[in-house]
């Protein structure tokens, strides 16, 4: 049976502001390709993110990885993969057709969490009874997606899920709305977490088609 998922495959270009600068990669069952930019100030600064339809062959050929990297090695300080399956996401998904429709320009936050593992069930009942919804009251939001990790490669640090989130350029982030998402049951959840959480920010600021 398929996994659906996503690759992100997350660079730094040896030429600061380069942006986007490689070509994207040919992987099996692409079904878009999102070009992202940090807007946290942190490295590494570019991050592609591809939507596939399934992600074990990508799992299945560590090489890939290997061949990504010594394909750029005069143009990135570093290529990092992170390969995740889809959990769910809101507006609910159908068919398993997991890419948002969004515009270019909008913020993309990607919050990884590693609760500890007999804390699991709690986790995912607060993000699917509680979070999201508290969430789509933010001025702003448009989609998410949640994902479980299948495979790091390279020097990034990964999380055991991932809420991915989309909103508009002009959103309610870190506004009262946004707060008033900070509750008993999150803060249970943030005691209850193997460590800290791995938070990024990006904007969209391409898409395409299969490679």
């Amino acid at each position: 049976m398929p996994r659906p998922g996503v690759l992100m495959r997350i660079v730094e270009p040896k030429i600061p502001g380069s942006l986007l600068e490689t070509d994207p990669l040919s992987l099996d069952g692409t079904d878009a390709i999102y070009q992202l930019e940090a807007t946290d100030g942190q490295r590494p600064s570019q991050n592609t993110l591809y939507f596939l339809s399934d992600v074990s062959s990508v799992l299945r050929n560590e090489q890939s990885y290997q061949n990504d990297v010594q394909s750029h090695e005069n143009s990135l300080v570093s290529i990092s993969w992170v390969i995740a399956s889809l959990i769910s996401g809101q507006p609910r998904i159908e068919d398993n057709h997991q890419v948002p429709d969004v515009p270019l320009g909008v913020e993309v936050v990607v919050n990884g969490s590693t609760p500890k593992v007999d804390k699991e069930g709690d986790y995912h009942a607060w993000y699917d009874q509680e979070h999201v919804g508290k969430l789509g009251l933010v001025p702003g939001w448009r989609a998410m997606r949640r994902y479980k990790l299948e495979a790091g490669f390279g020097d990034v640090e990964t999380a055991s899920f991932y809420g991915v989130n989309f909103y508009d350029q002009v959103n309610g982030l870190g506004g009262p709305e946004w707060k008033a998402g900070v509750t008993d049951w999150t803060l249970r959840i943030r005691d209850q977490a193997a460590k800290p959480n791995v938070r990024r920010t990006w904007r969209l600021m391409g898409v395409s088609n299969a490679a």
